[in-house]
């Protein structure tokens, strides 16, 4: 059974794709970061903030540790060797070093985190097919 770290791109699109994401969200195999977390709250209305962080706090939350960091950094190395270092935020490399450092696929819809896999080859998919959400 696959697990998947999702990024804010899949969370901010999740509505689109409701069956999948239930799905998903339901038997446990939707899981969450502390980056991902703070750009979901970020995002929020203050009204709605307190509900959201209670309702993320229901998600198995993988940690931002030295493994998670060190992934990162060796992502960002690899993309400097081509000079696309510059490409994915930070977020998104920590996001994906997370991913990588805990061996689950990192859902997306994002762009710039083809160009980290290319790198680092760690599994990761799609939330739908590239350009069907937008």
């Amino acid at each position: 059974m696959t697990y998947y770290l999702a990024d804010t791109s899949a969370w901010n699109r999740s509505g689109r794709v409701f069956g999948r994401w239930s799905e998903l969200v339901e038997s446990g195999r939707l899981l969450l970061c502390v980056p991902v977390r703070l750009e979901l709250l970020y995002s929020s209305r203050k009204n709605d903030y307190d509900g959201l962080a209670r309702d993320l706090d229901g998600f198995t939350h993988l940690p931002l540790d030295a493994r998670a960091e060190a992934a990162a950094l060796r992502a960002q190395q690899r993309l400097a060797t081509t000079s696309q270092h510059r490409g994915p935020a930070v977020t998104d490399l920590l996001i994906a070093g997370i991913a990588e450092a805990n061996n689950v696929a990192l859902l997306h819809y994002d762009r710039h985190f083809d160009m980290i896999v290319r790198a680092t080859g760690q599994p990761a998919q799609w939330l739908a097919k590239r350009g069907s959400l937008d």
